[in-house]
């Protein structure tokens, strides 16, 4: 990444309270990376004990801001003619008298401010209710362990097999398109889609020279696809790591400029997708939520804009202090770092430098090194109904993780579960005593390989409680086992963003 180091002082910002922030930032449990910019440089840098600056990790719905840039892009270009082009019209393919007169009607511009006139996401939204239902018919284990196959795998978006493409502009608007700000991942999945028609290259590969290039983002991003469309799920997948984030939000910041003066996204364009371009106020939303949309682009209080993705994945632009923050996490509420930014980040700026603070920056160095994952306490004596080198297996009953065995083992330094899947797949997690263990998940963690740190304490000598964190992903992982009456309790989620996977527990029976 191009960007340069700076004290906080040259640039106007208060050491001290750089630290208070710092603090209190990582005092929320799952929050794992920090870079805070001031004119271009970077002025706080502060990752978890297992985190790393070189981890790319999951941004879920603040991809859409790159998404956005893209159209913009674009448009400059002339590949993409107006923002007022119909949506339809790019796909003539799929025209069809399926097609309402309401859909006909929604035009790019429409799709970037969230108003299309649906009423909800159009991907998983549908499909994890459906598949919710499923679960709660599903009388016997075989039935709802193939049910959650087809969920974590990411096969089964549309039941009847079309295009997903032609199923979206099948669909049956609730609104009239402008008319309502309706929050819709699948709507910037069709920007993606538009994207690909009209460059003839996926959105990351199109983003390659124009975008991630000049920010430095390194050649193996990932950006992952709606499954079986071959097309770039533009809401959400896309994986960067901190200092990637804050490269682009600093792009926004200046509206599409680098510092060094090459511009890569139109001025006119930046200024209309970071303004307020539809009312997103209702009845009991949060203010952070309310203080209207842009193309992609949240706008803030404190003359403020972001882009945010689910549990925490932040770039908050402040042009109104040439700063930059851009973080990660696994948060459940991402008002606290919002509120963080604004109570003990906005003090610390000032509007020329500032003389020198030895005693606050050592403070704020400090601040940057020390914040560890609060894995809960260490398990003091092993005293268990399980001795070193044996192991309990088990088979799962009806569940929805399509869990179809467990096994559990200790050692001196810890404990071992292993998840077998039905379709052979099995995850091991490992936790230790007294410090935490590494693993890599590959279907715990939501479809990619995810390294994960846990530790392991028994409650009681047949109740054993492994806690875990997943550095690059939201995930943040509770899990019981009770060999007393064998079963496997889940009290947060394995999965991101299934709140009916909270709070499972799954009967175990001792297997042949």
């Amino acid at each position: 990444m191009n960007l340069s180091l700076s004290i906080p002082e040259n640039e106007g910002v208060s050491s001290a309270r750089l630290a208070d922030f710092v603090d209190r930032f990582f005092a929320l449990r799952w929050t794992h990376g920090l870079v805070v910019l001031r004119h271009g440089r970077v002025v706080a840098e502060c990752y978890r004990e297992l985190c790393s600056p070189a981890d790319r990790h999951q941004l879920f719905s603040l991809s859409k801001s790159f998404t956005s840039s893209a159209v913009g892009i674009a448009l400059g270009e002339g590949l993409i003619p107006s923002l007022d082009a119909p949506l339809v019209s790019f796909f003539p393919e799929f025209d069809s008298p399926k097609v309402t007169d309401r859909m006909r009607r929604v035009t790019l511009r429409h799709l970037l401010s969230m108003g299309m006139g649906r009423a909800s996401c159009g991907l998983w939204g549908d499909r994890y209710d459906r598949l919710h239902r499923e679960f709660a018919a599903s009388p016997a284990a075989s039935d709802m362990r193939a049910v959650a196959e087809r969920f974590a795998s990411g096969l089964e978006f549309f039941d009847d097999g079309e295009p997903a493409v032609r199923h979206l502009l099948e669909d049956e608007l609730r609104d009239e398109p402008g008319s309502r700000f309706e929050y819709n991942t699948g709507a910037t999945f069709l920007l993606s889609a538009v994207l690909q028609k009209t460059t003839g290259l996926r959105l990351p590969d199109y983003l390659r020279t124009r975008l991630f290039d000049p920010l430095g983002i390194a050649r193996d991003v990932v950006w992952d696809d709606l499954p079986g469309t071959g097309i770039a799920l533009g809401g959400a997948g896309l994986n960067l790591t901190v200092r990637e984030i804050a490269a682009a939000g600093d792009l926004w910041l200046r509206g599409g400029v680098l510092r060094d003066g090459r511009r890569l996204i139109p001025a006119d364009y930046m200024a209309e997708a970071t303004a307020k371009r539809i009312d997103n106020a209702g009845p009991g939303r949060n203010p952070e939520w309310s203080q209207g949309y842009g193309y992609q682009f949240w706008r803030c209080r404190h003359g403020a804009f972001r882009g945010d993705g689910a549990s925490g994945q932040l770039a908050v632009m402040l042009p109104e202090q040439d700063a930059v923050v851009a973080a990660t996490a696994g948060v459940c509420g991402m008002q606290e770092e919002l509120d963080a930014i604004w109570e003990a980040l906005l003090p610390a700026f000032s509007d020329s430098p500032l003389p020198s603070d030895p005693e606050g920056l050592a403070r704020l160095r400090e601040a940057e090194c020390v914040q560890r994952f609060d894995l809960g306490p260490a398990s003091g004596p092993r005293l268990a109904a399980l001795s070193f080198g044996e192991v309990r297996r088990y088979a799962c009953g009806p569940n929805p993780f399509g869990l179809a065995s467990l096994s559990l083992s200790q050692d001196p330094a810890g404990a071992t579960i292993e998840f077998g899947f039905g379709d052979g797949l099995v995850d091991a997690l490992r936790a230790g005593w007294d410090a935490p263990r590494a693993s890599q998940l590959r279907r715990l963690a939501s479809g990619h390989s995810f390294g994960a740190f846990a530790r392991a304490a028994w409650l009681t000598p047949t109740r054993l409680e492994v806690t875990a964190a997943v550095p690059c992903s939201t995930s943040f992982l509770t899990l019981e086992f009770d060999l007393a009456a064998p079963c496997f309790r889940s009290r947060t989620p394995i999965w991101f963003a299934h709140p009916w996977l909270n709070e499972a527990a799954i009967p175990l029976s001792p297997a042949e």
